[in-house]
């Protein structure tokens, strides 16, 4: 018995040692993996939209109004497994690999950020036919947010911008979103979190750097960005209500920028977050999740419109 004791403890230890290994080697595919867990564990299921470019793959679930979540570039939909949860109360989420991230095609290859404009109107179509949705977007999620409204204003109740692109804009520091070094994946790290928020682990900024080349991002910064979906000088004859939800931290989309975006819209609000950073979804889900209900349940109103 002792001996079958000990050897299932020297088992375990291995497979331990084995995950951990593996999470050193490979942590964003433990990322993904783990964020797409927690979807699952708000009760949201894995389905297949055919896009353009290739399948496109989404998690929903929940009923009520339905509340479309984008995530950035470089990310996937696992990106919202901590706040899905509390965000699916008494709503219906969709929440999608974009184009050519994740799980989602094309693997490889040419990659716009019209193809990504895309694959979230056959997410959309597919997931929520006809309904009128509200959309939640993080970074370039945010401008795919942008976007659809813009193409879709009869589809779409709200924009919540979460330190969301809308307009072009110089960034508030100089780093490389696409690093060569840890160097300089410690600067892009130190700019777009909160500076209380723990450090990230250098094996975390080795695997930045190794992925950097071949990532969506460096696939998408090949091709310029069609001027047709460039919303700068437009956004004054934006209808849809929009609340930027803004990490304050964020050093690289500063929430100056995010003022500058409001004062554009006819119906825009600021929300701030102190203490977080350029995804508050994953470095303050708490407050962001508090924030993100409010807005849900007071869009703004465009100045002189009826209460």
């Amino acid at each position: 018995m002792k001996r079958l004791l000990l050897a299932a403890v020297a088992i375990v230890a291995l497979a331990a040692l084995a995950v951990g290994v593996s999470f050193w080697r490979a942590p964003f595919w433990w990322f993904e993996k783990l964020g797409k867990a927690g979807l699952q564990g708000a009760g949201l299921t894995r389905a297949v939209a055919l896009g353009p470019r290739g399948p496109l793959v989404y998690w929903h679930g929940g009923s009520g109004a339905t509340l479309v979540l984008l995530h950035g570039a470089n990310d996937q939909a696992g990106a919202w497994g901590r706040v899905a949860t509390p965000l699916a109360e008494g709503r219906r989420l969709v929440v999608p690999d974009l184009a050519g991230h994740g799980e989602s095609g094309p693997a490889d290859g040419r990659l716009a950020v019209g193809d990504l404009l895309q694959g979230v109107e056959a997410v959309i179509d597919a997931a929520a036919p006809g309904e009128r949705v509200a959309i939640l977007g993080n970074s370039l999620g945010g401008f795919l947010a942008m976007l659809y409204a813009a193409r879709h204003p009869q589809r779409v109740d709200h924009v919540i911008l979460l330190n969301g692109a809308a307009v072009r804009a110089a960034p508030g520091v100089q780093v490389s979103l696409l690093p060569q070094t840890r160097e300089q994946a410690r600067a892009a790290m130190d700019a777009l979190t909160a500076p209380q928020s723990p450090r990230v682990p250098d094996y975390v900024l080795d695997a930045l750097v190794r992925m950097a080349p071949g990532s969506p991002l460096a696939r998408l910064l090949e091709w310029p960005l069609d001027e047709a979906l460039v919303l700068d000088g437009k956004l004054a004859a934006f209808a849809t209500p929009v609340t930027l939800v803004w990490g304050e931290a964020d050093r690289y989309m500063t929430v100056d920028y995010a003022r500058e975006v409001a004062a554009q819209l006819p119906a825009a609000r600021l929300v701030p977050l102190p203490a977080c950073g350029h995804v508050p979804q994953r470095e303050c889900p708490e407050p962001m999740v508090a924030a993100v209900r409010r807005a849900l349940a007071d869009p703004p109103r465009a100045a002189g419109s009826a209460p």
